[in-house]
């Protein structure tokens, strides 16, 4: 019977340090710091919010003496298991200023907030394909991942091309 208790404990404490970062992510920088890295002479921006493909997708347009300097698009993508949260910052020609991983739930592939990964994105647009391993190099044992991120980037460059058009 105590060792049937012993067990009992052993698992309850394995579950109390196994179940907190399957539940809760990493938040690394809010997207109000983001919009402020990304354009330092905005004045104001507004906030819209779309649905595509059955998602919730934040856009945020840059607005510098009422002329409008760029967006900042917050949407999710798949990663393997749980989304992770982009924001992607497009300038007024339509081309990646930047992008940042907001938040990542996944247990591993967390790597691609890296910025040597993610510059790789700069003044990237509708024209270029995207593609991991062909045009963006993937991160080592983040594959997953950095498909995400290269989907989350040509989704905000769609959005905002679709937005201009309308």
């Amino acid at each position: 019977m105590a060792q049937i208790k012993r067990y009992r404990l052993a698992q309850m404490m394995l579950i109390l340090f196994l179940l907190p970062p399957l539940c809760f992510g990493e938040v690394y920088i809010t997207k109000e710091e983001v919009i402020r890295n990304i354009f330092p002479s905005h004045k104001e921006y507004k906030e819209e919010a779309k649905i595509v493909d059955s998602q919730e997708v934040k856009v945020y347009t840059a607005l510098a003496n009422g002329k409008i300097i760029g967006w900042a698009v917050v949407l999710d993508e798949m990663g393997k298991i749980k989304p992770i949260t982009f924001l992607v910052g497009i300038d007024a020609e339509d081309r990646v200023l930047q992008v940042y991983v907001l938040e990542y739930r996944d247990m591993f592939g967390s790597e691609i907030k890296r910025r040597s990964f993610l510059k790789q994105f700069r003044s990237k647009s509708t024209l270029d394909i995207l593609k991991i391993g062909r045009d963006i190099d993937a991160v080592t044992g983040a594959t997953i991942s950095s498909n995400a991120a290269a989907s989350a980037v040509k989704k905000a460059l769609k959005i905002i091309e679709d937005a201009r058009k309308e």
